[in-house]
């Protein structure tokens, strides 16, 4: 599978089957165009950012794509995101000249920088 953005504020993601691609899924969260993306391969998360300043963490549920909101301090539009290498982290780059590193706080529920 694929995740890819066809600027706008969506997300596509596709199969593959055989030589023919199939869209599967379309996220639509993001109120402004996603400009990153970035898909953990052993928890299978995405997380995405975009111009609306905000990012989201993905997660399959059933065939669903549940997103939690990331709560990000950042004053101008979310340029770039990667997962760490563990997966427990993601750093998202801001028009700023920022880069916030994130991560997930387990008392609050929520996903913070």
């Amino acid at each position: 599978e694929i995740a890819l953005c066809p600027n706008n504020h969506e997300v596509h993601i596709y199969r593959k089957d055989g030589a023919k691609w199939s869209k599967v899924h379309e996220l639509k969260e993001h109120n402004g165009q996603v400009t990153g993306i970035d898909w953990a391969p052993e928890s299978n998360r995405l997380v995405t950012c975009g111009t609306d300043r905000n990012a989201y963490v993905w997660t399959l549920k059933g065939n669903v794509w549940k997103p939690t909101l990331v709560i990000l301090r950042i004053n101008r539009a979310a340029r770039c995101v990667k997962w760490s290498p563990k997966e427990n982290k993601f750093a998202v780059g801001s028009g700023s000249r920022l880069i916030s590193i994130c991560y997930f706080e387990q008392e609050n529920d929520w996903w913070g920088s």
